[in-house]
Formats: C-alpha cells, structure tokens, sequence
C-alpha cells in the first residue's frame, strides 16, 4: 500500500509538470507522460539534493514530492478539473468496435504479462546485479554515493535506474522491476496519443499492437536494464519535437527538450542526442526561429550537464562530449581502413539491421514513393532525424571498434539501436502513403 501512495505521488509530480509544461494534450498520453516525467525528475532532484548535501533517504523524497506538488499543482490548479473531465469523457470502451476492442484486449493481455513478470522474478540480469540495482541498495542502506565510488565499479552510467530502484526500497517493497512495466505502459500510452496527432484511431491501435509485440520492447519491459527507458524518453522527445516542428504545438517543443535531457539521464554515453539537436539547429536556422534553439538547448544542458560534472569530477578521464568526439575523430583519420569498415558493416549487419529489415524496406518505401514532394511533406524532417541516427549508429561503431579492442558485442548493438524501430514504426504510420490506405479501408468502407 504504501508502494503504490509513493508512486501517486510520483506520478502527480510527473502530472503537474506536464501541465505546467503542456496545457493541451490527449489525456491518456498525459497519464505517461506523468510517470516517465514523474520518475525522471524526482530521481535527478535525488541527485542535486545529494550533491547540495543531503542524503538519500525517504523523508527527503517525500519532503521534496510533497513541497513540490503543492507549489506546482497551486500554479497549475486551473487545469485539473478540465483535464480529469477530458480523462472522464475520452475514455469510453463502449464506443470502441469490435475489431478495435479485439487488438485493444490484446494489448491489455501484453501489459498483464509484464506486470506479472516484474511482480514475480527478482532482480537478474547481470548489468543490474552488479551495477544498477548494486548502486541501488548501497544507497538504501547507506544514504551516500561515497561506499559505492570507493568500491570502484560505480560509474559508466548516470544514476536514474538505481534512484528509482532505491525509491521501491525506501517505500518497503522488494521487486524494483514493475518499474519498467510501468515504463512500457507509460510508453504506449505517449505513442498512442502522439499517433493520433496524425492518424486515426483504428491505425493508431494496429500500430500499437506491432509495438507491444516487438520483441526488444516486450523483452526489456520485464528486467531492469537502462535501454527500455532511455528509448522511452528519446523516442518521445523526438516525436514531441517533431510535433512542435509540424504543428507548432504550445509546450511540446518544451517536453522534448525536458525528455532528451532526462535520456542523458538514463545513459549518458549514447551520442544520439546530438543528431536532434543538429536537425533542430537546421529547421530553426531555416525558420529563423533563433529563441526556441536556445530555449531548448539551455533545458537540456540543465539536465544533462550535472551528472557529467559529477563524473568527471570522480574519474582520472574525461567523459565530456569535447573529448569524446576529438577522440573520435582522431581515430577516424589515423586508422581510416575498408577492410575494417567491412568487418563493421558485417557486425552490424548481422546484429541491428537484420533484425531491422522489415521496417527500413518500409521506410525507403515511404521516402520513394513521395520523393518528387519530399521537401515539402510534413514528415520530411522526422526522416531526416531517423536517416542521422542510423548514419551515427555506422559511423559511432565504426570509431567505437577503433579505440576499443573487445568491441564486438552483439547484444549491446542490439540495445544501443532499440529506439530505431519505434521511430520507423511511427514514421510509416503518419505518412500520407498509409493514411490513404486507412482512409480507403476503414472510412470509407
């Protein structure tokens, strides 16, 4: 009982930034989008409050969820009564038909499978035995990040997971994985409601229904590793940007900016961060749109700066993106080799775009079909995000197996690269060449 008054709270924390953030928004989205913000903010003010000296502890959280929940929701009093009226009158499973109540069961029996999984199984898996969850119960029992760093193995990735795992703990359960199934729900719920920004409600569920049942999203719903949540948040912070770009949409081109930097949070070593901020560069440069680049910018460093500080401050090498991307490029340009480039493109092959296959031949089918107007069509600069990200992917590894030795590790590919084929699964879904489809289909049928 007390497990689920904490995750309320939570999950209020997540819903009053979310209207303070985004004043209109479906409302069933809003219920994730609370949960991912929810988690993600009360974590990193976990961490600042840490740094500012104050151990981790459940009168703390609680102190700062409760503090923080009544100043934000006095701020933001005028939006609850219409948002739980929207909440009330959207949800209506008797209007739904048949077909679409069938897949919507279906995908209600793939969240029950999640659940009981997390509920069930302890923690595992291997990275969260001896780091994620580790961290996690050090913190619970000792308040200090000091007994973990003095153990050594303690850095590499920021500390989201653990300070939610440390949160479970504090409130006196013993599975920290439902989490993640909350995650997963909290995720389909965000994809549905940005799909219908687009598309109509029986594709939008179709759509659904091939998510949940994408192996690597249904698998990583059940075990605490960092990837799940990290393409949650960079997924969604890519589609809400995209939205604002096409839609213009008040507080979404906020929302990424807050998602993207609270990926950072989630695992800071992925770079793919950089490619949104390039295309955003791009199109505001294009929009002569100067303010909302550095309004965005500004959010995200905010997040993402702290924990590369703290890390830096605690290792004998710099984790800073200026060093990473000179290290980088050194090893490009004094190890530039075809043959090795073809051993890349093999384990890459063989462990991502395989896999992949299916959803790129979709994708190219897309572009293709509407190449004379593609600068022109509203999905123009989604692709082109989803085209930098898969060239980051190959050029990323190519630098990766130059500077380190033990580089070829498939399952950590196929993780990296998880946040692929939702992006390409949302892309086809909105284009115009699908919607025509539905329209034929199920409107006028």
């Amino acid at each position: 009982m007390f497990t689920i008054l904490g995750f309320t709270l939570t999950m209020l924390f997540g819903l009053v930034i979310s209207l303070l953030v985004v004043p209109k928004m479906f409302p069933l989205e809003r219920l994730g989008v609370s949960y991912v913000l929810g988690l993600g903010f009360q974590t990193f003010a976990m961490f600042i409050g840490y740094i500012f000296g104050f151990n981790f502890s459940l009168e703390f959280t609680l102190l700062f969820l409760i503090i923080s929940i009544c100043i934000l929701g006095f701020i933001v009093r005028r939006s609850f009564l219409p948002f739980i009226a929207e909440l009330n009158n959207k949800v209506r499973f008797g209007e739904l038909s048949e077909f679409e109540k069938t897949i919507l069961i279906i995908i209600l029996c793939f969240f029950a499978f999640s659940i009981v999984m997390t509920l069930y199984w302890p923690v595992g898996a291997w990275d969260s035995l001896v780091l994620y969850d580790w961290r996690a119960k050090l913190f619970y029992l000792t308040g200090s990040m000091s007994e973990g760093i003095k153990r050594g193995y303690f850095f590499g990735v920021p500390l989201l997971t653990s300070l939610a795992h440390t949160w479970v703990y504090f409130l006196g359960a013993k599975q920290p994985e439902f989490i993640y199934s909350l995650y997963f729900i909290s995720f389909i719920a965000m994809f549905y409601g940005s799909l219908r920004e687009f598309s109509g409600r029986v594709i939008a569920l179709i759509t659904i229904f091939l998510l949940v049942t994408t192996p690597d999203v249904l698998i990583h719903s059940t075990f605490s590793y960092t990837n799940f949540p990290f393409t949650v948040y960079f997924v969604m912070s890519t589609i809400y940007m995209y939205i604002w770009m096409v839609k213009g949409k008040t507080g979404y081109l906020q929302l990424s900016a807050l998602l993207l930097g609270l990926s950072t949070w989630t695992r800071s070593s992925e770079p793919f961060w950089i490619v949104n901020l390039l295309i955003l560069l791009i199109y505001c440069f294009y929009k002569k749109n100067f303010a909302q680049l550095v309004f965005y910018s500004v959010l995200f460093f905010l997040i993402r700066q702290p924990w590369v500080i703290f890390e830096n401050n605690n290792l004998s090498y710099s984790t800073t993106i200026t060093s990473k991307i000179t290290e980088g490029v050194s090893a490009l340009l004094g190890k530039v080799s075809i043959d090795h480039l073809f051993i890349v493109g093999k384990f890459l092959y063989v462990n991502v775009f395989e896999g992949l296959a299916l959803l790129l031949i979709g994708f190219l089918f897309v572009l293709v079909q509407g190449f004379k107007s593609y600068l022109k069509q509203k999905d123009f600069w989604l692709s082109l995000i989803i085209i930098g990200n898969l060239a980051l992917v190959i050029v990323g590894t190519y630098i990766f197996s130059l500077t380190f030795s033990d580089w070829k590790i498939g399952g950590s590919a196929a993780r990296m690269t998880m946040f692929i084929p939702p992006l390409i699964l949302y892309f086809i879904t909105i284009s115009k060449s699908v919607n025509k489809t539905y329209e034929s289909w199920f409107i006028k049928k």
